[in-house]
């Protein structure tokens, strides 16, 4: 099988590099069957970022600090468990922000796209849900869009609900609300568009990101599903992710 390693700089990853491009050998992305991420959660989402152009699937090997998107590593039968393994379908966010200069960024965003404060001063967003004004304003640190994958991450620390992977569904989910306070967020089909616009954006700038990418000083935001790009992730069928996501609900 012709394998391309992915492999984080961390040097718990470094320390089996070169045995397992002994033993796997490493072949160029382009001419590759799977990218094997070996890492943690930051290693999966960057292999999966480079799979879109290629169209390959994506299998983790954990030798991250959490590891929750990844695989057990093991360092022997890499090839059945790549042959064995379940394959599930998920899709990336699209974000489109612009600045206070009318500059357009385009983004995509495998866990989240977030909105969040730039200074001390709250941030103020009104939100739109296909194209209907659902909250005039929102006082907030920021506000949150998460897919099912990433709904385990930031979402879940900004007490988020958790997703079922494959879900049809997206997570809406402020950060430190202050008005409405109780407003707790709100599940979305996963066919929405959302559009923030932040109010007086000079005196309360604000940064959008896709996952790790960041758009400074935007005014407003459209996040909507891409269904037509499609991520590949292969998990070993002792490692059920609907079994994972579904205990991860009653962890205390």
């Amino acid at each position: 099988m012709k394998i391309h390693f992915s492999i984080a700089k961390n040097k718990k990853s470094q320390s089996v590099s070169e045995e397992l491009l002994k033993l796997y050998g490493q072949v160029e992305i382009s001419n590759a069957e799977v990218i094997v991420a070996v890492g943690g959660d930051g290693a999966m989402l960057s292999a999966m970022r480079q799979s879109i152009d290629f169209k390959i699937p994506v299998f983790g090997l954990n030798r991250g600090n959490i590891g929750f998107l990844m695989n057990r590593f093991e360092m022997g039968n890499l090839v059945e468990r790549l042959k064995d393994a379940n394959e599930i379908i998920v899709h990336p966010l699209e974000m489109k922000a612009i600045d206070s200069k009318n500059n357009e960024f385009i983004e995509l965003a495998i866990n989240e796209v977030s909105i969040f404060r730039r200074t001390h001063q709250s941030a103020i967003i009104s939100i739109k849900i296909d194209n209907t004004e659902m909250l005039t304003e929102l006082t907030c640190d920021g506000v949150m869009v998460a897919t099912p994958v990433g709904s385990t991450a930031y979402n879940l620390s900004a007490h988020g609900p958790i997703l079922p992977i494959g879900s049809e569904i997206l997570a809406l989910t402020p950060i430190s609300p202050f008005r409405p306070r109780r407003w707790k967020g709100a599940l979305l089909k996963n066919k929405s568009t959302v559009e923030f616009n932040i109010i007086n954006p000079k005196l309360r700038p604000v940064s959008a990101s896709a996952d790790a990418t960041e758009v400074k000083n935007i005014k407003k935001v459209f996040v909507s599903q891409r269904p037509d790009i499609n991520l590949r992730i292969l998990y070993d069928k002792t490692n059920s992710m609907e079994d994972k996501y579904l205990k991860e609900q009653f962890s205390m």
